[in-house]
């Protein structure tokens, strides 16, 4: 009796094991190897996507770094041979330098350094000999390079430096970071006339590294082709030991990306690295392990050892339970139930216990897999706008990108196999058949709703006719542009919606621009395609269904066989835009429409600025306001174009600003109209409202500060004369200054009183005098003139002929004579 007992107590044990045996199989030889094998993938993909998006803009910047000294040398303005020779070749140069006083807010300042003259020109305008870089607070010091060795670079600069970031201390004691640039410039061979430094600073490298991805949350480093770092968001990382440095030795030199999982500093990081073919430069981005990935490995190892012991627990208890006829299995469940899940639940046998392990290891794979495809609209935006900005060459490179998010310009299902000719379109399907041509996926729409659209006429207009082949059709660019972030982010959700509604040989896309309140379009469609009619469409259902306004510019349609048409379109289309805004024309504007601009007259504008500046610092605020006034009729005239508008703003809001801030240093109202003045989007009427208002403001301050001039009697003017009449520096300058009057005040109340205006009086003042010494005396004229208040004999004479119609000598001989 006990062998068959023993023999049944065996296979029950074994069958029980078996039950058991296949899902922990399954769970620990396959899921989970598998879903951390998943996540790792996952998030390696996304990190070196952004380190590849992040290069890509640092290589479309430092490109026009790398160009600017061969504009600089085509600029048939800057002539320095010559400056050595003229004081006006060194104000022409100053003067030059301000047109590059950069719309490019990549570039904190650029130094132009004249190597015969020992000066360097900046952007905004001012000039620095090269004693005053060695004077911090006066020139811009480097607080690591030493004075002797900057001067002695930039004498014998031949090809191109970059200096990692420092500390540099610029003019105003202010101390920033930043990289430089230093470059020669590419004329006269090794015997270079001068140099070009280029200051970015470090915070505008590190907004536009974070700006690539909003959730990004690691560390960047960006190193030279010979493996020195230039930039580091966490220089700890880096200086902690030499893992990172052998990361970086191992890149190599060729160009392309890699990932993967490295320790460093002891801490284990997603790694992954780029190579840019344009200068060599290489970049690092380092994530920690996501807590995410660490907690489902916790997951798996723990279910793995509770599972474990289920199992042992099991078949003890199943031994125990058949011999002594006990059954505590459930009771054994429920612990572990209570344990494995909340109370709340109802309670689960081992089955139970185990399809919910499963599952919730599976919503923790899909919460991770949903976290990863939220950043594919971002990345979706991201390729859109690199083929406007011209990242890419030829279609089939913008293709390799484009299938991986859905987007292709001939209305097909990413994936599909393009013309190798590189055109983004496929060929026409073939007319034999019909029946076989597919017709697209179409929305449903209510009737009634279709029928009051407002866009229903042109659609039914646009969608009339044969489409255009792809021989036949172009590429336009349009941007949309938006006052404030909720009208930018309904535009955006809209127009993302509008795509579906494109009529049959037609295929548009909207993406995100990386400028705020800007939504670009890219449009593949035939000519005859009314897109400006469209988009007019577009603008009015916004306005009216959801109260958004925005204003549109339209670029000129390009070549679709060249993807540089979309940047040349893209770029047309921002200049009409910033027309609608700057100008408050019609909402919906083509580059055609806006015609031609005329070129403002420079100089004129640079006087009058240099005349504002002077009236400041001579405190005459009557003068202020009327220069403020013609600068504003300059900005309202017809014809200028709305980066001319833009430059002399901020030019003539600088200029008060800075006046203001004689003043009133530490004033919160001047912090802040100096944070409003200088924000990117503004209209014209914006623009001189901030003017006058800044205007009036520093006038105020200057007669509050000023004291009140006093009027001046004849007998203290006169005394005052007879005292320094005689003296060559007695001027009106210092009368006004010695009567507490500035010098047009004191000028008109001198004639008033005098019945003359001050010149002429010490004129006649001194030819008296020097008419009493030519009778009375045997002095020469050099002495004669220094006595009657002249600082050379040529002057004396050409001012008493003026007087008394003959010379001195002439005089002195003729009163001899008689």
């Amino acid at each position: 009796m006990g062998k068959p007992k023993a023999n049944l107590l065996t296979k029950l044990l074994i069958s029980y094991f078996l039950v058991l045996l296949f899902p922990i199989a399954m769970i620990l030889f396959y899921y989970y190897p598998y879903s951390a094998d998943v996540v790792k993938e996952k998030e390696l993909d996304w990190n070196a996507h952004i380190t590849e998006q992040f290069m890509t803009s640092m290589d479309t910047f430092t490109r026009y770094v790398y160009n600017l000294p061969y504009e600089l040398v085509q600029n048939r303005e800057f002539r320095m041979y010559k400056a050595e020779e003229s004081d006006y070749q060194r104000v022409l140069i100053a003067n030059e330098m301000k047109k590059y006083n950069a719309t490019d807010a990549f570039i904190y300042n650029t130094l132009l350094y004249v190597k015969n003259i020992g000066y360097l020109f900046s952007k905004t305008g001012s000039a620095y000999s090269v004693q005053d870089l060695a004077i911090p607070g006066v020139g811009f010091y480097y607080e690591d390079w030493p004075h002797e060795e900057m001067v002695d670079t930039l004498n014998t600069l031949n090809q191109p430096i970059v200096r990692p970031v420092e500390n540099v201390i610029i003019p105003g004691h202010n101390r920033l970071r930043l990289l430089t640039f230093l470059q020669p410039l590419p004329v006269g061979g090794s015997n270079s006339p001068g140099a070009v430094l280029i200051m970015v600073r470090e915070d505008t490298i590190l907004r536009m590294m974070r700006s690539v991805s909003e959730i990004y949350t690691g560390d960047f480093f960006i190193f030279d082709n010979e493996g020195r770092p230039l930039v580091a968001s966490n220089k700890k990382i880096y200086e902690a030991s030499d893992d990172m440095s052998a990361l970086v030795k191992g890149m190599g030199a060729d160009p392309g990306a890699t990932s993967g999982i490295e320790r460093i500093n002891g801490i284990s990081y997603l790694v992954s690295t780029s190579v840019s073919d344009k200068n060599g430069w290489k970049y690092v981005s380092l994530i920690p392990v996501s807590e995410s990935l660490q907690g489902l490995r916790t997951i798996q190892w723990n279910t793995a050892l509770l599972v474990g012991l289920v199992l042992l627990l099991e078949v003890i208890v199943v031994y125990i339970s058949i011999r002594k006829n006990y059954h505590p299995i459930k009771r054994l469940v429920d612990v572990a139930v209570s344990l494995f899940e909340p109370q709340q639940r109802r309670p689960m046998n081992e089955i139970d216990t185990i399809r919910y392990t499963l599952n919730e290891l599976s919503a923790a794979n899909s919460r991770l897999d949903e976290r990863v495809k939220g950043t594919l609209p971002i990345m979706r935006d991201n390729i859109l706008f690199g083929l406007v900005v011209g990242q890419y060459g030829t279609w089939e490179a913008f293709a390799q990108e484009a299938d991986k998010v859905g987007v292709a310009f001939d209305g097909s299902q990413p994936g599909s196999e393009t013309k190798p000719q590189g055109s983004p379109f496929h060929d026409p399907p073939s007319p034999i058949d019909p029946a076989q041509e597919a017709p697209p996926a179409a929305v449903p729409v209510d009737p009634a709703q279709e029928a009051s659209s407002p866009a229903a006429s042109v659609l039914e207009t646009m969608q009339g006719g044969d489409p255009a082949l792809p021989g036949g059709t172009v590429l336009t660019v349009a941007v949309l542009a938006c006052e404030s972030e909720e009208e930018f982010n309904t535009a955006a959700d809209f127009c993302r919606q509008s795509e579906d509604r494109w009529p049959d040989g037609v295929n548009g896309y909207f993406c995100r621009s990386v400028y705020h309140h800007e939504i670009v379009l890219i449009c593949a469609h035939p000519p005859s395609f009314p897109l400006q009619a469209f988009l007019t469409q577009l603008q009015e259902e916004l306005v009216g269904a959801e109260g958004t306004r925005v204003m549109i510019g339209i670029g000129r349609p390009g070549d679709y066989r060249c993807p540089r048409a979309a940047q040349t379109s893209y770029l047309q289309a921002l200049r009409t835009v910033e027309h609608v805004r700057v100008r408050e024309t019609a909402p919906v504007l083509t580059f055609d429409e806006i015609g031609a601009t005329h070129s403002g007259a420079v100089s004129y504008v640079a006087e009058m600025l240099q005349s504002l500046e002077l009236s400041i610092l001579k405190n005459e605020p009557e003068m202020v306001a009327g220069l403020t006034e013609r600068l504003i009729g300059y900005i309202r005239s017809d014809g200028m174009p709305p980066h001319m508008i833009r430059s002399v703003y901020l030019n003539t809001v600088t200029v008060i600003i800075n006046g203001l801030q004689r003043f009133r240093r530490e004033d919160q109202t001047l912090l802040r109209l100096t944070d409003a003045a200088f924000k990117p989007r503004y209209t014209m009427e914006q623009m001189i409202g901030i003017i006058r208002e800044s205007s009036l403001k520093l006038c105020e301050f200057i007669r509050d500060t000023v004291p009140a001039a006093r009027t001046a009697t004849r007998e203290e003017i006169l005394a005052v004369i007879d005292e320094k009449g005689l003296d060559p520096s007695c001027s009106l300058q210092l009368m006004a200054d010695h009567f507490g009057m500035s010098v047009s005040n004191f000028s008109h109340h001198f004639k008033k009183t005098m019945g003359q205006n001050f010149k002429e009086y010490i004129e006649r003042l001194r030819i008296q005098t020097s008419i009493q010494l030519l009778r009375e005396t045997d002095e020469t004229l050099e002495s004669i003139a220094q006595k009657s208040g002249y600082t050379n004999t040529s002057s004396f004479i050409r001012a008493f002929k003026k007087i008394m119609g003959t010379t001195p000598g002439q005089y002195r001989n003729t009163h001899k004579d008689a």
